[in-house]
């Protein structure tokens, strides 16, 4: 059983903490252990993330099981950089940690995450993501988000990847 709790800026260092572990976990076999590190250090530090959180169009979503830590991601209320019709919200983030792979959590986080863009009166849900992230991207598919164009340039350490932005319609999600 999972518990979602909204977290704010006291909760800094467990996003912080839980961003680098799901980060690594999700690309240590694309790219070298000195990459992943300073792409880690660059934006997931506690400074960047107690930024990021001190913003007021971001809100923050940790699932725990028990007392420990299992999700979570991360939501920014701003414009896509592909014209959207009508108010959105980025998902900037949303990662399950490997021993929770394949119990729908991930599913669930995105239903929640729905919701909270709805409240903000958002019509569109938006994201991007890595060109090598195949995992990822099978994901946001089945969950109804789909490719609308190409995203910025992901600087990983040494390394340049090309991402894509994909969109889930809100009024077309389910309620």
């Amino acid at each position: 059983m999972f518990t979602l709790k909204e977290i704010d800026n006291s909760a800094v260092e467990l996003l912080s903490a839980l961003s680098i572990e799901a980060f690594i976990q999700a690309y240590e076999g694309v790219h070298s252990k000195s990459d992943l590190e300073a792409y880690c250090r660059d934006n997931y530090s506690v400074d960047s993330t107690e930024s990021l959180l001190n913003t007021s169009e971001t809100e923050a979503v940790v699932a725990f099981q028990g007392s420990d830590p299992a999700v979570f991601y991360v939501l920014k209320h701003h414009s896509c950089p592909v014209e959207l019709a009508g108010q959105s919200t980025e998902q900037k983030q949303i990662y399950v940690l490997s021993e929770h792979f394949g119990g729908g959590l991930g599913r669930q986080l995105c239903e929640s995450a729905v919701n909270k863009a709805r409240k903000n009166k958002s019509k569109c849900l938006w994201l991007c993501v890595s060109d090598l992230n195949y995992r990822a991207q099978a994901f946001y598919g089945k969950t109804g988000f789909s490719k609308i164009g190409q995203g910025p340039e992901l600087i990983v350490g040494n390394d340049i990847l090309s991402s894509s932005i994909m969109v889930l319609s809100i009024e077309a999600a389910h309620a």
